[in-house]
């Protein structure tokens, strides 16, 4: 049998998945050459004793997982890519063990991904939240793996209606409810109270035009859409649900035109800003901008224009600019007077203007179109450079915002510059820094874009041309040893492998070779406030579909597996965005089928683990909870979640890894140390999985016998896996 993987990476989130997942069919096209028959094979009843229905008498298939005779493992094969395949020399026959992990997407609520022996992967039930009540919306929460009984609120103004228990007098208007102020003299109960106009109500500020707060000097202004009402739709707001605008009146006295940037910040709210050249006047609308999410440093949203030019050298200008926020709240609008420009003309390949070398220039992209696409996938639109080469040379580009609004986003692009494949590398952060060793002599482009509209400074460095590390590119990759940890430097590399695991990030690539069909574990520990991925590759690194296994995301340690992998020479892609340091470890051991652990509730029927380690599978929904544990948010409730027990007894001292990846729910992983069950808990060696990667363990453990706990973080229980890797120290 062989597996391949499809892996979904996301910055910040790690998860592998398997083909069959996102096939259009659960049923394999190819039928299996070894079909179990009613008495589990080929031998007839001779399998169960005699009686071909495991002495039940009713005439049904004894052991679904056995086929048709054999003498070694290349005679099986049922192509089910879920199951593993192996030749029973006890019996001489095929046994296809059905291993769900290969099927498993590591989600909550779609329910649990089985391995059907004929079908192969198939789809869980999803989690069944409903209530019976028409008044609640019922919702499954991947994050938090509960069911959420959200009250009725058809307008999304977060009161719900008062037939369903809110206090929402007009469930169709957003604009009224409990939550809000009451307008006056609107003759509205905006507040819901019974009262229309009371005394108490507010009067909104700069609702309309003739309201308009005036703004004649760069500076910061506070603005509040309370009360207000939504009087000016625009490009940039017809999104936004239950929104409310203001007026500010941008006053401009009489000489050379200049350039206003605006920004408009809210804590919260979704926040549009729109530059108009008449009030009231859809038809002149300027330029506007939605919201974006600026750098988790800044937090809150934004929303920022550039009106270029304004102005008239002989009279006084003054021109509208609509603040819209949804819900309402406060909102602090900046202002910014810069020299007069004209709006870009090095918006594509072809209009491309010419960067200088070792001299940082600036770079505004808030206007910018969106007309390249990059693997870094920005948020904004991007302006761009060439610059040519004549001879080969390293390049180093470095590019830094000088608002902080926005991480810069490089995509370096070759010759031909204008199609997706024509990227070269790209790379986005705090401040980015894009590598290309030895490129060869040529004209090059430069798109500069960023993550949400901010202003930078970028410089392009020319050194001498270097030959790429060793351990950079693909081909001749250096040798990694299974079950070692080594330590990669990354300042000297570059973005080599882009096959979509971690767009942007640098790499290191090794060579792994398997002499026989073996279970891979790749664990990659990255620096902190790093985002790193790890990666198991076919040779040729060139294609999407030579990415056999992929983890990506934080926090430390990524990790990314692949089960009964076939022999042969793979390599190993170990990256970090930032381009620090990091561990890499390949954990390599014969393909085994997965064990399934039906009870172990207790001390008393305990699972043995194999003291050369293991691949399980579980679950601790029909469990008892017994023992606490040190990391869990014990007493909630007494003795925390349902548990299971396995025991693990070494004859020396080992290095012991115990990984949870592909369960389904948030695990805890806790060591106890015998010889006495439960025995006592291990120091540093409990973990609380409520990433997505789950529970992982990396101890080294003495001789002695040791229990291994699965359990849930915070009352948590499901069905989970555990692969249990010991190599020497």
């Amino acid at each position: 049998m062989r597996l391949r993987f499809l892996t979904l990476a996301l910055l910040g989130i790690s998860a592998t998945f398997p083909l069959s997942l996102f096939a259009s069919s659960c049923v394999p096209s190819t039928k299996n050459p070894y079909p179990p028959d009613a008495a589990g094979g080929s031998g007839g009843a001779a399998a169960n004793g005699g009686t071909s229905d495991g002495g039940n008498g009713g005439g049904t298939q004894s052991d679904p997982t056995l086929g048709g005779p054999c003498k070694t493992d290349d005679d099986c094969n049922d192509m089910i890519a879920c199951t593993f395949d192996a030749c029973d020399l006890t019996i001489e026959k095929c046994r296809f063990t059905p291993d769900d992990s290969v099927c498993s997407n590591s989600k909550y609520c779609d329910g649990i991904e089985r391995c059907d022996n004929k079908l192969g992967c198939t789809f869980g039930e999803p989690v069944g939240c409903g209530d019976g009540d028409s008044c609640t919306l019922d919702k499954c929460v991947e994050e938090t793996q509960t069911c959420v009984y959200t009250k009725r609120d058809a307008d999304y103004d977060g009161d719900p209606d008062n037939h369903c228990g809110g206090k929402d007098c007009d469930d169709a208007d957003p604009l009224v409810n409990s939550l809000v102020a009451e307008v006056c003299l609107n003759f509205k109960d905006d507040n819901c109270d019974g009262t229309i106009d009371e005394a108490s109500c507010t009067t909104p500020v700069n609702d309309v035009c003739i309201e308009a707060l005036e703004i004649s000097e760069p500076g910061s202004y506070a603005m509040n859409t309370l009360a207000a009402t939504y009087d000016y739709p625009g490009v940039c707001t017809a999104s936004l649900v239950g929104a409310a605008d203001v007026v500010a009146a941008l006053v401009l006295p009489p000489g050379p035109p200049i350039d206003v940037e605006l920004t408009a910040r809210t804590q919260y709210q979704e926040v549009a800003l729109t530059l108009a050249g008449q009030c009231g006047d859809p038809a002149s609308e300027i330029v506007c901008s939605g919201p974006y999410s600026p750098p988790p440093i800044v937090g809150g949203r934004i929303a920022k224009i550039l009106g270029r030019s304004l102005g008239d050298p002989n009279k006084t200008t003054a021109l509208p600019v609509y603040v819209t926020t949804a819900p309402t709240g406060p909102v602090t609008l900046e202002v910014a007077f810069f020299p007069a420009s004209q709006e870009p003309t090095h918006e594509t390949c072809g209009t491309a203007m010419v960067a200088p070398f070792d001299i940082p220039f600036p770079v505004t992209v808030v206007d910018a179109a969106k007309d390249l696409a990059s693997g870094c996938s920005p948020a904004t639109g991007e302006l761009v450079y060439s610059f040519t080469l004549d001879q080969p040379q390293n390049v180093d580009i470095y590019a830094t915002s000088t608002d902080g609004d926005g991480f810069p986003v490089l995509s370096l692009r070759n010759p031909n510059c204008a199609l997706p494949e024509d990227e070269i590398a790209c790379h986005f952060g705090q401040n980015a820094h894009l590598v290309a060793k030895s490129l060869p002599a040529g004209t090059y482009y430069l798109a500069t874009a960023a993550t949400a509209p901010t202003s930078m400074l970028v410089t392009i460095e020319l050194s001498p041309a270097t030959p790429a590390p060793l351990d950079d590119v693909c081909p001749g990759a250096p040798p990694l040893a299974a079950n070692q940890t080594i330590s990669i430097p990354l300042e000297d590399h570059q973005d080599n492998v882009q096959l979509g695991c971690l767009p942007g990030a640098v790499d290191a690539v090794y060579t792994l070779n398997l002499t026989e069909p073996s279970d891979v574990l790749l664990v990659e520990r990255i620096s902190l406030a790093d985002t790193g991925a790890v990666s198991l590759v076919k040779p040729q690194c060139d294609s999407v579909d030579d990415q056999l296994a992929c983890g990506a995301g934080a926090p430390s340690p990524v990790r990314a597996s692949a089960h009964n992998v076939p022999a042969g020479e793979y390599r190993v892609v170990a990256e970090s965005m930032q381009g620090s340091p990091v561990e890499l470890s390949a954990f390599v051991r014969k393909a085994i089928p997965p064990t399934l652990v039906p009870f172990a509730d207790s001390c008393a029927d305990v699972l043995t683990i194999p003291s050369t380690g293991g691949f399980f599978q579980g679950t601790t929904a029909n469990a008892a909870a017994d023992f606490d544990a040190g990391c869990d948010q014990a007493g909630v409730p007494e003795n925390g979640a349902p548990e299971q027990l396995l025991k693990l007894v070494l004859p020396a001292s080992k290095r012991v890894i115990l990984d949870m990846m592909g369960s389904s729910y948030s695990t805890l992983l806790d060591v106890r140390k015998g010889p006495d069950c439960p025995g006592t808990e291990v120091p540093l060696a409990c973990a609380a999985g409520y990433y997505p990667s789950r529970s992982y363990l990396d101890l080294t453990l003495a001789a002695g016998t040791y229990f291994i706990q699965v359990d849930g973080y915070n009352a948590a229980a499901g069905p989970w896996f555990l692969d249990v890797r010991v190599v020497e120290p």
